[in-house]
């Protein structure tokens, strides 16, 4: 039998030095660069994750508009980076774009329902949850960028600590249909990392996020990372694939890395709001 050669040093460690290189660049992003800088990234980021979840559509052998859909998507953008338009232009366009498109396609009829839907879904899912991340950074201008980290941190808390409870302690599977990996007892242990790094956050440099508040928002933000998680995995799933795409060395596509983020940013966007704006 044949010793199988080791992987060299970059492939070995691909995971962390992605990560080494590209966590500089967003939290530079995010915290210290012009406004547009932010929008940019976000809209690089979505795009091409919205190009792999139209993939998905193409593996089951659905003839999907990714053109089309990207344009619509940077529309959608537009509309949540600008205040003064209204976010159901972006709506309206894709739900009267797409449609249009097929009927003036020559896909074959049978294929049409599910190729259009596909798109309409792929493009408002990762339109309006990305445009929240937007919302997020530039509709409260004095700590939007502390939202940010603090939704970022997190989340990525959160996985961390399911990640290495559930493969100590997890014994009971959380949805074995969709990802027999994840476990009711890394759950709990995801939320209680998140809720640890949201003190952290709260006492080091987000002192505006009352403690309750930011320990009641990092579990919702845990439960809803999760879901996030198990809703891509089911679509891989459905699809017959493994990872979303391969474009970051370690981690697999754009879509595997920001899933659990897009998941959870409205829901801390619709929590600080609630928190801080006044009602009528």
């Amino acid at each position: 039998m044949t010793d199988q050669p080791s992987p060299s040093f970059p492939a070995r460690y691909a995971r962390e030095l992605s990560a080494l290189v590209l966590a500089p660049i967003v939290i530079a992003v995010i915290g210290w660069a012009p406004p547009w800088a932010y929008v940019g990234l976000v809209s690089l980021v979505t795009i091409i994750a919205l190009w792999e979840f139209l993939t998905f559509g193409e593996k089951k052998g659905y003839p999907v508009q990714k053109a089309l859909s990207v344009i619509l998507l940077l529309i959608l953008l537009w509309t949540f980076a600008d205040p003064t338009v209204s976010v159901e232009i972006g709506v309206f366009a894709i739900l009267l774009a797409i449609p249009t498109a097929y009927v003036f396609a020559r896909t074959p009829l049978e294929e049409a329902l599910p190729a259009s839907a596909v798109c309409a879904l792929g493009t408002l899912y990762v339109g309006m949850l990305g445009g929240a991340l937007l919302r997020l950074h530039g509709d409260f201008p004095l700590v939007g960028a502390k939202l940010v980290f603090f939704l970022l941190i997190a989340v990525w808390a959160s996985d961390s600590g399911a990640y290495y409870v559930g493969r100590r302690f997890g014994k009971h599977r959380l949805s074995p249909r969709v990802s027999p990996k994840k476990t009711v007892e890394g759950g709990i242990g995801g939320a209680i990392t998140a809720m640890l790094a949201a003190a952290v956050v709260h006492f080091t440099f987000f002192p505006e996020f009352p403690l309750h508040h930011a320990l009641i928002a990092a579990l919702l933000l845990s439960a809803a990372g999760i879901i996030g998680d198990l809703a891509e995995s089911m679509w891989k799933r459905s699809a017959a694939v493994k990872d979303s795409g391969g474009l970051i060395p370690g981690h697999g596509g754009f879509l595997d890395r920001i899933d659990s983020v897009l998941f959870t940013a409205p829901i801390l966007y619709a929590y600080w709001f609630v928190l801080t704006e006044p009602w009528p």
